[in-house]
Formats: C-alpha cells, structure tokens, sequence
C-alpha cells in the first residue's frame, strides 16, 4: 500500500459519527456557571495604587492569582518585594493594550452565549460521569499567546487571546501556521474547557505506551466530549473542516489497513505517536492530502462500536479500561 492513501471518490459511505446523539434528563445534576473575565479585573484602573490591586486580587483569587503570576506569566510571587514593579512592567507594556481590545470585543460578544452553552455542557458531563471534579471557578485570562488553558481542582481558566477568530491579525503575526488557527474560534471556548476537564479528571492510564493506546485514550475523550456536546456537529468535536471530515469518511478503511499493515499500532516509537495522535498539518503516513490527526477518526468510531456492543457500560467505567488491544477486540471494529 502507497503512503499517500487513493480515495475513490465514489465512495457511499455510511459512519459512526453521524449517529444522532440524545439530549439526557440533567434535571437532578444541573450546572450553572459564568466565565469570569479575571482578565479585565487584572487590567483595569479602578484601585488607587498597584499595591492595593495586588492585594485585592490575592484576596479575590487566591491561588489562581498566584499560579497565575508565577507560573503563567512568570513575574514571581505576589508576596515578592519586587512582585510589584514586575507586574508594573506587564501590564504597562504597550503592545498589550490593543490586543485587551480585541478581547474585550469578543468577550462581549461571544461569552454570553458560551455561558449558556458550557451551563449546558456541563450538566451533561455530570450526568455521564457523576463523579468528575468540576471547578467552581472559570476565567479568562490574557497570558500574552502562552498557555492555553490553566486548570486545577478550584478552578479553570481560558487565555482568551488564543480565541480571536480564525482570521485574527495576530496569528500570522506571530507566525502560528494555518492548521493551528482552525481552533482559534470564540465558539470552541465552552467545548475546549469540556476537554481540559476530562483530560484533568481521567488521565491516560493505558497499560501499555504504544500507538493503539494513545489513540484509544484520545478517541474516548472525543466520545465523551461529543456527548456533552450533542448539538455540535462531529467536525468541530474533531477540529476538522468539512472537506477533512470527508477525506476521513472515505479513507477510513484505507487508514486502518495501513496502520496494521505496517504495525504502526504496536508501535512505541514517539514520533509514531505524536505524528498520528499530535496536532500537524497533515498526517504523514497517510499522505499530505490528509488533515492532522485523521487516525483519531478510526479511534473514536473504535470507542463507538465498543459502546454499542456493550451498552451497560458506563463513561467511568470506559475511560478507566486500560486494555486498548482488549477495547479493540470487543468493540468488533470493521471500518
């Protein structure tokens, strides 16, 4: 089999990942939250000195504030005697204040619907899997294009910078190539952080660091964010255009056979790993026409063959199963 994968473009083909998804009764574990703009606080002028927000925002946000200045933004701990003067220089560099601009516009627009949709998000991902820690606070904060998503048992939060849209002048600024911007979107905050949670809560516990493995984990992830999710289509779960999601449709067979044929699923080499499982531009195995993470697409359809065959299974019980080469054998996968 050639590396890049021929696709016949008269294909038919019907997948998993159109199935509908239900809209469970959340009534007994319903969530509601807001995202606090902590970045706003943090920029704004209404303390009489940067002492006094300083000490405001220790009391305010604890130890976010603090993992926050010291770990995020690296200007040390706010009890420093030279915290002061090294928060000063942040927040008066001028490059930053235009792109808080650019923030403001997007949280005013985009967040209030994201309140209601991750209100929504997160009473289905309590009714799936009852016992994840859920944060009771959520921010935005700016990092200056660090970190994405900062979280911890007491709260999460989102770099707001890194949701400015697709086309943001920024990115290309900064040199962030084409296939890294497609998440870039306001409307991925509240399924971003869905991520972030479930990745936190259930870390991957497979028994084996093989290839199969790592695309099991990621494919359960996807499930369960798609159940949180039931309205969203399944290309943004998988952060995939459309035509991607159709170039995965047809080549689904041709993908899995490749894997196997060159026992790249045994594989414990990790570059094999990140080049299958890991954000690119396209998947080298599997030909430059191919989107990034287009194995990811076998992966979750594996998860969902083995939901549908064992249906008394629980989220809980999914995500902790640490046989991949088990899952695979009783999901009775045929792409």
């Amino acid at each position: 089999m050639k590396k890049t994968i021929l696709i016949a473009l008269t294909a038919i083909v019907v997948t998993a990942c159109s199935e509908h998804r239900p809209h469970p009764d959340t009534s007994a574990c319903t969530i509601t939250t807001q995202i606090e703009p902590f970045y706003r606080d943090l920029f704004s002028s209404t303390d009489q000195n940067l002492q006094d927000k300083t000490n405001r925002l220790i009391q305010q946000y604890a130890g976010f504030f603090t993992s926050y200045c010291e770990q995020e933004l690296r200007i040390g701990n706010p009890t420093d005697s030279d915290f002061v003067s090294n928060l000063q220089r942040f927040l008066s560099y001028k490059e930053n204040s235009e792109v808080i601009a650019t923030c403001d516009s997007v949280f005013d627009k985009y967040i209030p619907v994201e309140n209601q949709k991750l209100s929504e998000y997160l009473s289905y991902l309590k009714y799936y899997l009852p016992n994840t820690t859920i944060p009771q606070h959520i921010y935005c904060h700016f990092s200056g294009f660090n970190s994405k998503i900062l979280i911890d048992s007491a709260y999460i939060s989102v770099s707001i910078e890194h949701y400015l849209g697709t086309d943001c002048r920024y990115y290309p600024w900064l040199e962030i190539p084409l296939y890294a911007r497609k998440g870039k979107k306001p409307e991925n905050i509240s399924m971003d952080i869905v991520k972030a949670i479930l990745y936190a809560n259930y870390p991957d516990q497979s028994n084996t660091d093989n290839v199969l493995s790592a695309m099991i984990y990621q494919g359960k992830i996807l499930y369960i964010t798609s159940l949180c999710l039931p309205d969203e289509p399944m290309t943004t779960i998988m952060g995939l255009t459309a035509d991607e999601m159709k170039w995965c449709e047809k080549a689904e067979t041709q993908m899995w056979g490749y894997l196997a044929e060159q026992k790249l699923l045994y594989s414990t080499n990790p570059l094999d790993r990140n080049k299958l499982v890991n954000e690119t531009p396209f998947t080298v195995f599997f030909g430059d026409k191919s989107p990034g993470r287009a194995a990811l697409y076998c992966a979750i359809n594996i998860v969902k063959s083995y939901v549908s065959k064992h249906p008394d299974t629980t989220m809980e019980q999914l995500l902790k199963m640490d046989d991949a080469q088990q899952l695979l054998i009783d999901a009775q996968y045929r792409p």
